[in-house]
């Protein structure tokens, strides 16, 4: 029962991974960043669900990790380049 829990929640967490990384490319940072928590508590109940000795599984949960680290680091980058202010021009008299 377990591996079927397992590949259901390692589809979901695909899905929220798949649609985090269409805001991120978007440029819709905020909505991305409410939806990464989300995908991290996936993460964490797939992690729960991971056999030890599951050398398979293992991988699954690590490359997923990578890829929420990987698109945390891109939210942060893109929030704060959409804090700064814009420039203004000067005109020319």
């Amino acid at each position: 029962m377990t591996n079927y829990q397992f590949a259901d929640i390692g589809k979901d967490l695909c899905r929220q991974i798949k649609v985090i990384q269409s805001l991120v490319k978007g440029k819709t940072f905020k909505e991305a960043a409410m939806r990464l928590s989300t995908a991290e508590a996936t993460c964490e109940n797939l992690e729960s669900l991971m056999k030890p000795d599951n050398e398979l599984q293992r991988r699954i949960v690590n490359n997923r990790r990578l890829d929420i680290s990987m698109l945390h680091d891109a939210i942060q980058g893109g929030l704060k380049i959409s804090r700064r202010k814009p420039v203004q021009k000067r005109t020319v008299k």
